[in-house]
């Protein structure tokens, strides 16, 4: 990963080291001001491009304000918000470009009971209002993050190193979630004729440009999908593409299970008579066709003849809900997943992933679902980083 290191330069310059080795030992990539000239050399819009393009954000604030800049070095650089020239200072300019990136934020505080010369604060120093500016960030940054306070530069690489590795796995887990495709929340796929609008988002969604690996079904109040609806989908899932599992939620995005959709169509087959006829009927046509939109058009004909030889879909619908849920699909469908909450253990959640007792993880987020993550594919990566820091330290104890 690429880590920006943030910090004013001449009070921190041992942390600012101690932090940069210890995130290459680690095999990530340190940025900050030793790539530049000098401090006031920087170039406002150079520090502001590598922030964005980095992969997390480590801020080192103690009690000096820093460099204020009065020009960005590119007439077109867009700063961003709650920032002035002339007034704010590089480093808060990076973490309010940070903030406003969506990046990893990651603060540490000098510890308020350290020793620290005196000519290393800005409200003794005398430099202009710097003093009053640092005060008010240092309180900004301590209300918004979790900050870690540090004493020593041995102390605040240790701190920096854990908090760039829970960052590493929270990465890792979600590059190696699946791509998860919602659209077929929306209620004209939950029911209605088959060959209108929603055989056209199926198509989209089946023979689109990306590979979709999991459905996501909001059952809603219970009253909203038909069984047969959901069997058609999971039937062309689980025949004509890579999806893996199909996630149940209801209102709020709440969990309620997860499922391969293999398993709906089989189950859902045995237990009522028309859909068996269907796949008879569907056996009975012939081979499929290469063409993978044509395989679903055929399909979606042969679907709609024999819905309509028992009256149409709707003529005697069963509503999909969580009782019913447990009655057709019990004991495959699994109800439980991990819920993340902030400032959760990195290890420790990596290990009720690994003890996963399924590949596929069912990931929450304060309750509400959000991800699925692939636990072979994260293990095999988590192996290479363990194997590529190993690696790292060894050579780093040979020079």
């Amino acid at each position: 990963m690429k880590v920006y290191i943030s910090a004013t330069f001449r009070d921190l310059q041992r942390h600012r080291l101690a932090v940069a080795t210890v995130l290459r030992r680690m095999g990530h990539q340190p940025i900050g001001m030793e790539d530049y000239v000098a401090e006031g050399a920087r170039p406002l819009h150079r520090c502001l491009a590598d922030v964005t393009t980095c992969d997390a954000y480590v801020g080192i604030i103690a009690w000096r304000y820093g460099f204020v800049p009065t020009d960005p070095g590119n007439p077109g650089t867009l700063l961003p918000p709650s920032t002035s020239l002339g007034v704010t200072s590089i480093t808060e300019f990076e973490f309010r470009q940070a903030a406003v990136s969506g990046k990893p934020v990651l603060i540490f505080l000098l510890d308020p009971d350290a020793e620290w010369p005196s000519s290393q604060f800005d409200a003794v120093s005398g430099d202009g209002d710097q003093g009053k500016a640092i005060a008010r960030l240092r309180q900004e940054v301590g209300q918004q993050y979790v900050v870690g306070f540090f004493r020593t530069p041995e102390e605040l690489a240790s701190l920096v190193s854990a908090a760039i590795y829970r960052v590493e796995m929270n990465r890792q887990m979600s590059l190696e979630s699946l791509r998860i495709e919602p659209r077929f929340n929306q209620p004209f796929v939950r029911n209605g004729p088959v060959q209108d609008s929603t055989l056209m988002e199926i198509k989209n969604v089946i023979a689109g440009p990306q590979q979709v690996q999991a459905l996501q079904i909001n059952l809603g109040q219970g009253m909203d999908w038909w069984m047969t609806r959901l069997y058609f989908l999971a039937s062309l899932a689980a025949d004509l593409t890579s999806i893996e599992v199909i996630v149940f939620v209801s209102d709020g995005e709440a969990f309620v299970g997860i499922i391969d959709p293999k398993i709906v169509r089989e189950r859902l087959s045995h237990a009522y008579p028309m859909i068996k006829q269907y796949e008879d009927l569907l056996t009975q046509s012939g081979p499929p066709n290469a063409d993978l939109l044509s395989e679903v058009d055929r399909r979606a004909i042969l679907w709609t003849g024999q819905m309509q030889s028992i009256g149409g879909e709707h003529s005697n619908p069963v509503f999909v809900t969580k009782s019913e849920l447990a009655r057709w699909f019990t004991p495959y469908l699994i109800t439980h997943a991990i819920d993340s909450q902030p400032g959760d253990n990195a290890a420790l959640q990596m290990q009720r992933l690994m003890d996963w007792p399924m590949r596929f993880v069912p990931m929450l987020d304060r309750g509400r679902f959000d991800r699925v993550v692939d636990k072979q594919a994260l293990a095999e990566q988590v192996a290479r980083i363990f194997v590529r820091e190993q690696v790292s330290r060894a050579l780093s104890m040979t020079r």
